[in-house]
């Protein structure tokens, strides 16, 4: 019997386990990647840019997020990226059941809207990306995510801003959610907050989350230098590791070592937080 005429089998919930250590893969073999998308199009084209990459492999495809994590199981890979929209379990639904699973999840999304964006990251999304982006961009998304990276498109990281400077003032009686409200009637700025403090720690290959509270850091008064502030602002509008380092000329680990610099003067624990508290002070 083909096994896709079944009924769909729920995804797992995650257990109350620690999740599986997330896969590095080795330098001498390709990344390993799950793609799902409900729509036949899109998903071909993703696997095709993949495939043509000889650093990726996409070992398994799934059109609706039950299948995802049917196959994540199965096949185990480094990076699953994963759309939004999806018949059945949506990506942010099964993104913890992925991360159980040990794969990295990558979203992509042809909405950029602040519940999904920030929905998506409270569920432990390693990274956001609209399918508008360039295909080199979402190659250098797929490493940088791999590699642990964390990797928001401007428009996601604008949705975390929005939605955290939307904030009542301390003792200010709860209004609702303000302009959207994210999955489930669930305040957006509720999800803010989940997301700024599990952003994905990613100068290095940690896995760790951040166990900071929602705070935005020391006082715009920080000194940064000049590189570390050239690093910083390009961080901000969503560039990976990778990227940064191609447009400023330098080594991937010269901006590595940038990035562990600015989050220690921030004191802040991940990309994302940095990349916040620089659209609130300094833009």
């Amino acid at each position: 019997m083909n096994p896709s005429a079944t009924s769909p089998t729920p995804p797992t919930p995650p257990s109350s386990a620690s999740p599986a250590t997330p896969h590095h893969p080795a330098p001498d073999r390709p990344i390993r990647v799950l793609v799902a998308d409900d729509h036949p199009a899109v998903r071909g084209g993703l696997v095709a840019l993949l495939e043509a990459d000889p650093s990726t492999q996409v070992v398994a495809q799934a059109a609706d997020g039950d299948e995802a994590v049917r196959r994540a199981r199965a096949e185990r890979p480094d990076v699953a990226l994963t759309d939004v929209r999806m018949p059945g379990a949506t990506g942010i639904e099964i993104t913890p059941a992925l991360r159980e699973l040990g794969a990295r999840v990558l979203v992509i999304s042809a909405f950029d809207l602040d519940s999904y964006v920030l929905g998506a990251l409270a569920a432990g999304a390693d990274g956001y990306l609209v399918k508008t982006e360039e295909p080199r961009r979402i190659l250098d998304a797929v490493h940088a995510v791999a590699s642990g990276d964390a990797v928001l498109s401007s428009a996601a990281t604008r949705a975390v801003v929005a939605a955290l400077r939307s904030e009542q003032a301390p003792g200010e009686p709860a209004q609702g959610a303000q302009g959207g409200s994210g999955r489930d009637g669930e305040d957006p700025r509720a999800s803010a907050r989940a997301a700024w403090s599990t952003a994905p720690a990613n100068t290095d290959d940690s896995a760790a989350s951040s166990s900071r509270s929602a705070t935005w850091g020391p006082a715009p008064g920080v000194e940064l230098t000049r590189r570390e502030e050239d690093v910083l602002r390009l961080l901000a509008q969503g560039m990976s590791n990778q990227q940064i380092a191609r447009e400023l000329v330098v080594e991937v680990t010269t901006v590595k070592t940038h990035i562990t610099h600015v989050l220690g003067k921030l004191q802040v624990d991940s990309r994302v937080q940095a990349a916040l508290w620089w659209q609130q002070h300094r833009e």
